[in-house]
């Protein structure tokens, strides 16, 4: 196994166990919050052999709403961050009025060190967009609300497009712009 794939899967493991939990939390504590009664059973012809149940039809679209958002604001929030960070990080070699803004704006301390590399924002960014399908997927069915899947397409869209910058910089890291010396 390359060294590559195995950095790519122990990256993977935190947001997977983040992803699954935030979901079910999501519904378990929304479901206590507003006294929902939730009922767990086997559905042996199912793509899933375990289901839970709700009194009405309402009650699921609400609750399976809301841990929708919650699942897609615990992947989300943490991709963001590393995008914004690296991003910062490398612009602030090229551009010394980032450096300036970052410290008006009382953010310095997010681009003091490069702890983030390029394979962890990768894999953070596929679990956003296997988030954002579900929720989309769900949207489309009829079982989540429809704004969440518009933010789940923003947040997608906007992180896609912050790991190509990303990629971008660890490109020219790598592969220096040779117009840039002469």
């Amino acid at each position: 196994m390359s060294k590559l794939l195995k950095r790519a899967l122990k990256s993977s493991i935190f947001p997977a166990i983040l992803m699954i939990a935030a979901k079910t939390l999501g519904i378990f504590i929304v479901s206590i919050k507003y006294g929902y009664t939730v009922e767990i059973g086997n559905d042996v012809g199912g793509v899933f052999s375990t289901q839970l149940y709700f009194d009405n039809p309402q009650t699921a679209y609400f609750v399976n709403s809301i841990s929708d958002l919650i699942m897609l604001l615990a992947i989300a929030l943490p991709t963001a961050y590393q995008v914004i960070k690296v991003v910062l990080f490398q612009s602030t070699f090229t551009n010394p009025r980032t450096i300036v803004k970052i410290a008006q704006f009382n953010i310095l301390k997010w681009v003091t060190k490069d702890d983030t590399n390029f394979v962890q924002i990768f894999v953070w960014c596929i679990f956003l967009w296997l988030c954002s399908g579900v929720v989309i997927k769900n949207a489309l069915q009829g079982d989540t609300y429809t704004w969440i899947a518009y933010l789940a397409g923003v947040f997608s869209l906007l992180c896609g497009l912050g790991i190509l910058k990303a990629f971008e910089i660890e490109i020219n890291r790598v592969y220096p712009d040779s117009k840039k010396y002469y």
